[in-house]
């Protein structure tokens, strides 16, 4: 236990966490493909996501970047933070269920549902009151460096995720069974946090503390509702222009490919918080240059076969429904080369939100003009070309900006030799699926 105590760093626990949540997502959709319920429903699932992570995406993750962002307070006795946090979270996830209710016509009419009703709203709605805060269990972990609690955390509720959801599925071949249990594992994820937080946290409301919490936050959500705002308009953009068919072909082949896309995310959260509690950036930045490098080396060629043989396994995998999603699942994979960069880190330990937010409203700008453009010529794909360019150009403002702001370059926490002779070579990879 000791020995696997010292390899499961902080860092690694959380890529390990993010990558059994992305495989448990990826396992529920192949079992969904293989029952009866047909494409529409499989459809209706994937919107049912959608909908609950597009109207809370942009606080929670904002927030969950200000809790990383806070110096971590060295203090015997503890603090009241995460409890008031929780208060915060748990209050503006009723909020926004209450406005899911309210809008429900609207929404419905969005994204494609006939008669303006949103199909299991009940279910929907106690999920998104349950699943916001849930989102707090990692990061309490991360910021008090338990990296073993969050690896059994993990592995036992999207254990329990994967069972939950797809056996009542696969024994009533009723998708409102499946909702049900994504219900009840989420139950337990906010059950697990009630403990965590009575564990870490002093129970007292602090009303000063509550102000300057949501104060910090402000700049903070408005960065991530462009950052990641891209990925459910281009959902909705799919959703509007085609039908629901169409959109879960989509949905299932825009995945940035996980062992690039997870790994790369911790690695960036974990620096973050390291960055804002740790004066030695000059450290920081080479660790973040080794780790990036030693994982390029092993997540890049898996990447490459992913992408030379995705038109044969997605019909394999999935079924032939699915074929149409190999080659948005290509563009995606090749543009998940680019989370290797990541100044966002830098300037998230140091609460620099402004900059993170210019560069992410171009991307989005371009994002949504490429991509209404482009999926008139050439279908889906070309909101999958829009999302890869638009990162592109993200990345290149960011790198900018953190050289300008600290002198730091792109060198200084990226091996620019690997990452350009791995470009290359996910390029060819790409270009290999397109034409051969």
């Amino acid at each position: 236990m000791s020995v696997i105590a010292k390899y499961l760093t902080s860092v690694r626990a959380l890529q390990f966490l993010q990558l059994f949540r992305f495989v448990a997502l990826l396992l529920i959709g192949i079992v969904l493909s293989k029952t009866s319920i047909g494409i529409s429903q499989i459809g209706t699932y994937e919107t049912f996501l959608l909908i609950s992570g597009a109207s809370c995406f942009f606080w929670t993750g904002g927030m969950l970047q200000t809790m990383l962002s806070q110096k971590r307070e060295q203090k015997s006795e503890k603090s009241e933070a995460y409890f008031n946090i929780l208060l915060i979270f748990t209050s503006l996830a009723v909020i926004t269920a209450l406005g899911v209710l309210l809008l429900q016509s609207q929404i419905a009419s969005f994204v494609g549902f006939s008669g303006g009703r949103i199909p299991y709203l009940k279910i929907l709605l106690a999920y998104i009151v349950l699943s916001c805060p849930a989102n707090l269990v990692e990061y309490i972990y991360l910021i008090e460096n338990r990296p073993c609690r969050m690896a059994i955390y993990g592995a036992i509720v999207f254990t329990l995720q994967i069972l939950a959801v797809s056996l009542p599925v696969i024994y009533t071949n009723d998708l409102g069974y499946g909702l049900y249990g994504l219900l009840f594992v989420t139950a337990i994820k906010f059950a697990w946090l009630s403990i965590i937080v009575l564990r870490y946290s002093r129970l007292k409301i602090s009303g000063k503390y509550i102000g300057l919490f949501l104060k910090l936050s402000a700049p903070f959500v408005l960065s991530v509702l462009i950052v990641k705002g891209i990925q459910y308009i281009d959902g909705f953009l799919v959703s509007y222009k085609f039908d629901e068919g169409t959109y879960a072909q989509f949905r299932y082949g825009a995945k940035e490919f996980p062992l690039i896309l997870l790994p790369a995310v911790a690695l960036s959260e974990a620096i973050s918080s390291r960055i804002a509690n740790n004066n030695n950036t000059s450290e920081i930045l080479e660790n973040i240059r080794s780790e990036s490098k030693h994982m390029m080396h092993i997540c890049i060629p898996v990447a490459m076969i992913a992408i030379i043989t995705s038109k044969y396994l997605y019909p394999l995998v999935f079924n032939v429904d699915f074929y149409e999603s190999a080659l948005i699942f290509n563009i995606y994979c090749f543009a998940a080369i680019f989370r290797f960069i990541i100044p966002e880190s830098i300037l998230v330990g140091k609460q620099q939100s402004r900059p993170i937010l210019a560069a992410a409203s171009i991307n989005i700008l371009v994002n949504v003009i490429l991509g209404f453009l482009l999926m008139n010529f050439i279908g889906i794909a070309g909101i999958a070309v829009a999302f890869l360019i638009g990162n592109i150009i993200e990345k290149v403002v960011l790198v900018s900006v953190v050289k300008s702001m600290y002198g730091i370059k792109l060198k200084d926490y990226l091996d620019t030799r690997i990452f350009m002779y791995y470009t290359i070579l996910m390029a060819i990879s790409l270009a290999v699926s397109i034409w051969v």
